[in-house]
């Protein structure tokens, strides 16, 4: 019982020290569809006043097109990722499933009685 206590702790003290220190995945991953959708933004920007042929009407109906595509483009890579990491993690045994390891149990049973003569 305090084994899960112990691990527990150290799994929130990681969480809290990562917050501070570093970014979590899933928080890279959030970050994922905005990078995808203004790059593709900033690109198409350039080459759409490279090409000079758009009035601005036209220019900002094809930008916002282009946008929300890869910003949907960008969330079905979220999501692929994101099931690619809950396919690779192992499954966690939940507390009730927990069963302790019989050979340890019995070794500690069998060196209980060895003290109990040495003291006599």
């Amino acid at each position: 019982m305090a084994k899960k206590k112990d691990d527990t702790e150290k799994k929130e003290k990681k969480k809290r020290q990562g917050g501070r220190f570093g970014v979590i995945t899933k928080d890279k991953r959030k970050l994922i569809p905005p990078f995808v959708m203004l790059t593709a933004g900033a690109a198409a920007s350039i080459l759409m006043v490279m090409a000079g042929r758009y009035e601005l009407h036209e220019f900002l109906r094809n930008l916002l097109l282009i946008l929300l595509g890869f910003y949907i483009l960008g969330c079905i890579l979220k999501g692929a990722l994101d099931m690619i990491e809950q396919q690779n993690k192992p499954p966690e045994p939940e507390e009730d499933e927990m069963i302790e390891k019989g050979p340890e149990g019995e070794e500690e049973k069998e060196q209980q009685p060895e003290e109990e003569t040495v003291e006599e």
